[in-house]
Parts: structure tokens; sequence; C-alpha cells
């Protein structure tokens, strides 16, 4: 079943009406419920969940972005496509807005039954029934739904609220909530509502375990060198050449070499770890990660291997949430080498995280160069994560004052909403030697500057 309402496009799947029955079994138990209670009580429940759904997409509109509604088996959903521009506050008045406009049709069922108590009183039973199952539906489970448990609305706020640094703090929160929840409907004798948030407490403990530790900004501080004292001079001297080899993709020489430093005898740990290391490496730029990781595998049986190394491995054979995890791990003990953060970033953006994948790469923008920062900005600015865009485009242009990122901050400024900004990195830019007035005037970002003074003022009319 598919329909459109209020310019949203609503999709109502046949398991949601067969939950819906399944909720009222208890009716159709009941001697005293009136004739057609069931059939009011899934009314009753279409109605409130789609009202429910409603309130997040007409929020999610305001935002100049078109959402749809799923109604299904475990209730309903509300998706949409971009807005990697929303705030978190944002995200929070759009989680809320759905048990909220739950509450604001109680509302008006209770105003009706104590403005006009006497209509009420001669309404015929299955209409009083259908009144009593709205107030207790709407308040009841819109009630629930705020409880800080994921998936739930209360959930999301409570990710909102405390960052994307504090992911794992938020899986915790989330995770015991809803073992509380669920042991208290268990004692209920609920048995459905016990095995939802039974599965969303374990799906937040799950989440946990997938997230790295949250970090604030890594410090500035160098990896440990790769070859230490454990190693004798000679096979130093060989790592050495290997890695020159690696450096200038002569792969063939670079493994001939560290399979000559691994077959040592007697064998050093901590050097045949080095040596396959350097194999694994060259494997990777041979396009061969299943070889690979195969060869981490072998190192990892003998000592400690080099993160980014594991990090690239599992990266290049697909398994993005595991080369996250070590990869986040070593950025946030400090160690930022282009090896890390590269791969990091690119398993942000491809998990489509990218204002995190911007935050990383402002975390050490000291480190990148010039063309990397504008690069980064650039796949934020296609992404839509304007703001984060925006900063990206300052930071290039603190380290080397141009035009054209003053330009672009006030282009990506502007995307997001934030004029005020845009005028102000629109005079960055003119002092910086920006006077191509066409393409400003020109420019769909800057339609918004158009239609006030603003742009006038700072690039006049062509």
């Amino acid at each position: 079943m598919k329909f459109r309402l209020f310019g949203v496009n609503v999709e109502v799947q046949m398991l949601f009406w067969a939950i819906a029955v399944l909720f009222g079994i208890r009716i159709l138990r009941d001697p005293t419920a009136p004739r057609g209670a069931i059939v009011a009580w899934v009314g009753v429940v279409f109605v409130s969940v789609l009202v429910h759904e409603l309130g997040h997409a007409l929020a999610i509109k305001r935002h100049r972005i078109e959402p749809e509604i799923s109604l299904h088996g475990m209730g309903g959903t509300t998706s949409w496509q971009g807005g990697s521009n929303l705030s978190r506050v944002d995200h929070i008045l759009i989680s809320l807005a759905g048990p909220f406009a739950g509450f604001g049709l109680a509302g008006l069922v209770l105003l009706l039954v104590k403005l006009t108590p006497r209509f009420v009183a001669g309404l015929h039973p299955l209409a009083v029934f259908t009144l009593d199952c709205l107030l207790e539906v709407n308040i009841l489970w819109g009630l629930i739904n705020l409880l800080p448990v994921l998936p739930f609305d209360g959930g999301h706020v409570l990710e909102n609220a405390l960052g994307p640094r504090r992911v794992r703090a938020t899986a915790v929160i989330s995770g015991l909530v809803g073992v509380a929840v669920a042991a208290y409907f268990l004692s209920q004798g609920s048995p459905y509502m016990t095995m939802l948030f039974g599965f969303s407490a374990i799906q937040s403990f799950q989440r946990f375990n997938a997230e790295p530790a949250a970090a604030g900004p890594a410090p500035q501080r160098k990896a440990p060198p790769p070859v230490d004292d454990e190693i004798p001079a000679e096979l130093a001297a060989l790592l050495t050449t290997a890695r020159s080899a690696l450096a200038k993709e002569d792969l063939t020489r670079a493994i001939s070499i560290a399979e000559t430093v691994y077959s040592a005898t007697p064998r050093s740990p901590r050097a045949a770890v080095l040596a396959l290391e350097i194999i694994a490496w060259a494997r990777l730029l041979q396009d061969d990660p299943r070889e690979a990781a195969k060869v981490v595998e072998s190192a990892q049986s003998l000592g400690k291997v080099d993160d980014a190394l594991v990090g690239a491995t599992l990266h290049a054979t697909g398994d993005l949430v595991a080369a996250r995890r070590v990869l986040e791990g070593a950025f946030r003990k400090g160690d930022n080498r282009k090896e890390v953060v590269g791969p990091l970033i690119q398993v942000l953006i491809q998990q489509g995280e990218i204002p995190r994948a911007a935050a990383v790469a402002l975390d050490i923008v000291e480190t990148l160069s010039q063309e990397d920062v504008r690069k980064m900005a650039e796949i934020t600015l296609d992404n839509r994560a304007f703001e984060w865009a925006a900063r990206l485009f300052e930071a290039s242009f603190a380290r080397a004052p141009g035009a054209e990122d003053a330009y672009a901050a006030a282009r990506a400024h502007a995307l997001g909403g934030q004029h005020d900004r845009a005028v102000e990195w629109l005079r960055h830019a003119v002092a910086a030697g920006f006077s191509d007035r066409a393409r400003a005037w020109s420019d769909a970002a800057l339609e918004a500057l158009r239609t006030g003074p603003d742009l006038e003022a700072v690039l006049p009319r062509p």
C-alpha cells in the first residue's frame, strides 16, 4: 500500500497490519470490548504511527530535504537522502518531533473529552473505545519511544547530545537501559516488548565492541622508529635497503631482501616481523590484498604489527569496521602518519561519515599538504557537509592566504545557510585579490546573498 500525504511518500507493508493485530490480541479476549474493537485498534495504531512519522518527516522538510515514510513490522521509519549539513541540534529536534506529534494528537483528544463531556458520553461505545486507545497509544508509546535506547527516538537524542566522540558511552547507556526495560516487560508478561528491548540492548553492546574508544584531537607525536636495538646491525641494514626499494616501488627487490631477513639464522623475531611487514606492503602495492592479509597474519603470530599496515590490509580486503577500529585506535594514540590518517579518512568517507572524516583531517591539518586539505574540503563540500567544508577551506586559507580558498569557504557557508559568515569570507576573498564579480553573481551557491544588499556591498554587480 502506497500513497502520498502532505508531500511525503508513504509505504505500508503487510507485516505492519499483522503486528498491529498481534498487539490487539488482548482485545479479542476481552468480553467487555465493543464489537469491531480490533478493527478500531488497528486503525488507531495506523493513524498514531503515521502521525508520529509525519512529525519526523515534516521536521525534515523544513530543511528542504525530501523524506519517505515506511510503516513495517517494527513500527515506522522516516528516511531521507542527504542532509549531512544538519547539525546535532537539528537531528535532536527531528527525533523529538515524532513523539511530540503523537503527544499533540493525544492533547487534541483530551481537549475533546474535557471540553465536551456530554458529547463524548453520548458517543457509540466503539467511538469511546477508539478515543481511549488514541490516548493510550500516543501517550504511553510516545513516552516509551523517548527512552534513551537505540534505535528509538530517545536513543537518537542521546546519540546526538553526546556527539560522535562519545559513541561508546551512548552504546553503554542504551544497552543498560535496554536491559532494564526488557526485564521490566518480562516481569509484566509482555514477550514482544521484552524481545524488542532485549534485541535493542544486544545491538547496543555490539556497537560498543565495534567502536574504538572516543578521543579528543590526536596529540602530535611521531610513531616509534621501525628499527630498534633488538635487531642485529646486518639485518637492520638489509631492512633499510628493503624499505628503500619499497619506497621506489621496486617491489620484487623489496620482497626478495625482506625474505632474506625473514629466513636469517639465528632468527630475530623483531626483524622477522618488520620483514613480513615490508612483504605485506609490497603485496598491497601489487593489488593482492588476500596475500597481504596472509602475510600480516603470519607477522602477528610473531609479534606486534604496525597498525597502519593492519588497517590498510583490512581496508583493502573490505572489512571497513575492523579497519576503522584499528586505524582510529592508532590515531587516538598519536600516530598521525599518512599511512594511518589516509586510510582512516577513506574508511570514514566510505561509511558515509563525512563530518567525522573532516574532523580527523582538521585534527592533523598542520601535517597535511595544502593540496590534501583542499581535496578533503572538496570531498566534504560534494557530500553536503557544508560547515565542515568551510572549516577546511578556512584552515587552508590560514596556512597560505589565497583568494580561492576564501571564496570556497564563502560558498560553503552560503550553502549551509550561514549567510553572515559567507559575507565575511567573501570580504576575505576580495582582500586576498578576488575580483571576478561575474562569477560571484552567477554562482548558484551564493543565490541567497543576491536577494539582499550583502553581495552588492562586497562585490558590486558587474
